[in-house]
């Protein structure tokens, strides 16, 4: 079969469903091809999911505190099987809103894998050809891998595995101590399960200011999780019931499972891009300043262009490539670009970190405020963190924003 279509999207989760709608929004026939649920990474096996299960996590870890101020939980049970359950119907709603988007606005929707063959058109794999005007790449990212590591699934698991267990773990080693890493931790530890992190940088969370991953891992250690920092995995050994981890140390981490968290890289093999000459390498399509690539017509967005791997990033990428398409000439403003980590406590940050300006040799002042003089903070019973501000010392300019602590996000 083969389909005529003004814009054809390649990708339909957070960096190309945006795109397929504002096209169809300015008037132009669309196709958007995906060869999994619509919502991609984020709504499927990412941002949403871990979310719900960070929100009961939360939740549970407010009524073990509650008793210091007369509200007693006398136990704390969780069912995994109605838990996971849960989060699967929130994730199945979300996705059938997506769909009830594309249906409102004519999208059609091309199920299979796609491959561009020329710059105005796509193969779908068990489908056909797909003739169009304008393509909008938006394939995503991919869970990049560690040598000495072979995610099998069983033992050994990525985050969608981990999201799919249906079952909370008796203990979790973790490699990897980025934004996934201690978000997962965060949650399996409210939920009772010994957590071990191994980070091959010296301190966790490592984008953020330093004040902030110190104070993390001050808390992280207090609620009894076990860091491993500046410590490089050599391989895994699985056992009847659980894994080592070998670290290049020659010590030994053991859990029931272990989590693969290293970080995740632009999906951008087997998409034909070298076969129509789109510039691209291992941080992701190359892409000007309004989201075009070096061939004319050919566009990218969201995670498979590198750079900020956010899901709300990705759908202003997604906006401003199908707009500049159509003859628009925007640009975005990355210096400014909110970031959020659901771990507990939440961290939040917009702008420079203070280590970034120095860097940049700009002169700061700066101020915090704590928690524990925060009289909401207190009712809460979630006094740890701060808030951080940073400026400019020539002219007061804040330049940077951090907040770690209750509802940061």
């Amino acid at each position: 079969m083969n389909e005529r279509c003004d814009v054809a999207v390649l990708g339909a989760g957070v960096g190309g469903y945006p795109a397929a709608i504002r096209a169809a929004q300015l008037g132009a026939s669309v196709c958007i091809v995906e060869n999994d649920a619509v919502g991609g990474t984020c709504l499927n096996r990412g941002c949403i999911p871990t979310k719900v299960l960070h929100a009961k996590a939360h939740l549970v870890h407010s009524l073990h505190v509650s008793e210091q101020a007369g509200i007693v939980a006398n136990e704390v049970a969780i069912d995994p099987a109605v838990l996971f359950s849960f989060k699967n119907n929130v994730v199945s709603d979300l996705v059938r809103g997506v769909e009830a988007l594309f249906k409102r606005w004519k999208v059609k929707v091309v199920r299979g894998t796609g491959r561009l063959v020329s710059p105005r058109n796509i193969e779908v794999e068990g489908y056909g050809t797909i003739e169009t005007e304008k393509i909008i790449v938006a394939t995503g990212s991919e869970e990049t891998e560690i040598p000495g590591v072979v995610v099998d699934g069983d033992r050994v698991l990525d985050s969608a595995q981990l999201l799919s267990l249906g079952s909370i773990p008796r203990s979790l080693v973790i490699i990897g101590g980025g934004v996934i890493g201690c978000e997962f931790a965060s949650i399996f530890n409210a939920f009772g399960t010994e957590v071990k992190i191994v980070e091959m940088l010296p301190r966790l969370v490592a984008t953020e200011d330093l004040q902030i991953s110190r104070a993390l891992q001050t808390y992280f250690k207090r609620k009894g999780i076990e860091l491993h920092l500046k410590s490089r995995v050599v391989s895994v050994e699985k056992f009847d019931g659980g894994v080592n981890v070998v670290l290049d140390s020659e010590d030994k981490i053991t859990g029931e499972f272990v989590l693969v968290a290293a970080g995740r890289k632009p999906r951008v093999s087997g998409l034909g891009l070298e076969e129509i000459g789109v510039e691209f390498g291992p941080r992701g399509i190359v892409v000007d300043d309004w989201m075009s690539t070096n061939v004319a017509g050919v566009y990218a967005a969201g995670d498979v262009v590198g750079g900020w791997l956010l899901a709300h990033v990705a759908m202003r990428e997604s906006v401003v490539a199908v707009e500049n398409a159509f003859g628009a000439y925007r640009k975005i403003d990355y210096s400014s670009v909110p970031t959020t980590i659901y771990t507990i406590p939440e961290i939040s940050r917009v702008g420079m970190t203070e280590e970034q300006a120095a860097e940049e040799g700009i002169e700061v002042k700066k101020g915090r405020f704590p928690f524990a003089a925060n009289g909401k903070a207190k009712g809460l019973q979630e006094t740890d963190g701060f808030v951080k501000w940073i400026a400019r010392r020539d002219d007061d300019r804040v330049i940077g924003l951090h907040i770690i602590g209750p509802g940061a996000t």
